[in-house]
């Protein structure tokens, strides 16, 4: 696995995190997701950016609603229409491969799924009755065993206090799903496409998991329910 690995942005603080993480240096190029989470009004041109906000009318984006008939709708259908934008080839082609090995599970794995949902049942919340982003970054956090035991603490009732997290045993793996929970909850961070299409630094697995916390985002929590 390449020893190199870039988040862009403009933020001095993030910068500075971005430096104490082990082999993570900054590259020169890429396409940027930047702010798409919260994109209305935002960002003008969201042709070189992923856009999962279901806020958003200027992107394209599909609300809730498309789910409402659920049993018709296909996890093909929603990555297609979440990431149609997207013009980088390899990052399609990942997507083309996630989809033709999905076999009806959104989570990554049993063990995936037994920590969010004890994590839901904890803070005795209702996943549909609550912002779909925080159910995303939930999500993510509980990726796997050791991302969430450096990240328990970070989770509030009403957020997530990320200036608490402690990243010296993350993999890198576990950094990119990290940023990519800040990124869903702030709106501030940004992460290049072309780094998560890259299968020497992402693996499938965090692939996927990036990818259906994207979705998550989007469409809220009937995402769990797709099938097919």
């Amino acid at each position: 696995m390449s020893k190199l690995f870039m988040y862009g942005t403009s933020l001095e603080g993030i910068e500075q995190l971005m430096v104490m993480a082990p082999n993570f240096q900054p590259r020169r190029s890429g396409i940027v997701i930047n702010n798409y989470f919260n994109c209305e009004g935002g960002v003008k041109d969201c042709n070189s950016v992923i856009n999962v906000s279901n806020r958003c009318n200027d992107c394209g984006c599909i609300h809730s609603s498309f789910l409402s008939n659920v049993d018709k709708i296909s996890y093909k259908g929603l990555i297609n229409e979440c990431f149609r934008k997207i013009r980088n080839y390899s990052f399609k082609d990942r997507l083309k491969h996630l989809t033709d090995s999905f076999k009806g599970e959104i989570f990554l794995n049993p063990k995936h799924k037994e920590r969010f949902y004890r994590v839901i049942y904890e803070q005795d919340i209702d996943i549909y009755d609550i912002f779909p982003r925080y159910i995303a970054v939930i999500f993510l956090l509980t990726y796997d065993e050791i991302l969430w035991q450096l990240t328990e603490h970070t989770v509030k009732l009403n957020g997530f206090d990320f200036n608490k997290s402690n990243l010296k045993q993350i993999s890198t793996e576990g950094y990119a799903i990290y940023q990519m929970a800040k990124t869903i909850w702030t709106g501030k961070e940004s992460i290049e496409i072309s780094e998560i299409a890259d299968v020497d630094l992402i693996d499938d697995k965090s692939f996927k998991t990036i990818v259906n916390a994207s979705l998550i985002t989007r469409y809220g929590t009937d995402i769990f329910l797709i099938t097919k």
